[in-house]
């Protein structure tokens, strides 16, 4: 299987407005990162920023907080189903995973489903990724030469 490149993507988070007697906080958030295909694994790797502004009766204020990067390892057999949506424009990987847990502590992995925004002059990198992650699911699905053997073994 040829290398296929780390695939750059983001992941939308949404944020959140709250209105108090200190004033006006909007929280929002951004999630980049990168996918790379190792072996039949998917390693996720990625960075979040935190931006909060404050309007208050002191000003505006912003602030911004940076988390240490992030990083998980998904076994390309967990991976229930891959695929490309969103055409041309707005290109999306969705990876959906057989098990709840498959994406915990991932932004945005709360679910069986992760949804990866890519950049559209990625979207030839990404079908490619697609395919070999299918490629990946397939091979991990297939037993091992030594089990074989050693079924026939016990025949």
């Amino acid at each position: 299987m040829p290398a296929i490149e780390p695939l750059p993507f983001r992941i939308r988070v949404p944020g959140e407005d709250v209105i108090d007697l200190s004033g006006i906080r909007s929280i929002s958030y951004r999630v980049e990162g990168l996918l790379h295909l190792v072996d039949q694994t998917l390693v996720f790797e990625w960075s979040a920023t935190e931006t909060t502004e404050r309007v208050g009766f002191k000003g505006i204020r912003t602030g911004v907080d940076e988390s240490p990067v992030g990083r998980r390892e998904v076994p390309a057999d967990r991976i229930a189903e891959a695929r490309l949506r969103g055409g041309w424009l707005w290109p999306q990987l969705v990876l959906r995973a057989r098990r709840l847990d498959a994406f915990e502590g991932m932004p945005g992995g709360k679910t069986a489903a992760l949804i990866l925004q890519i950049g559209r002059r990625y979207r030839k990198q990404a079908k490619a990724l697609v395919a070999a992650i299918e490629l990946a699911r397939e091979t991990a699905a297939l037993p091992s030469p030594q089990a074989v053997t050693e079924l026939d073994a016990g025949e």
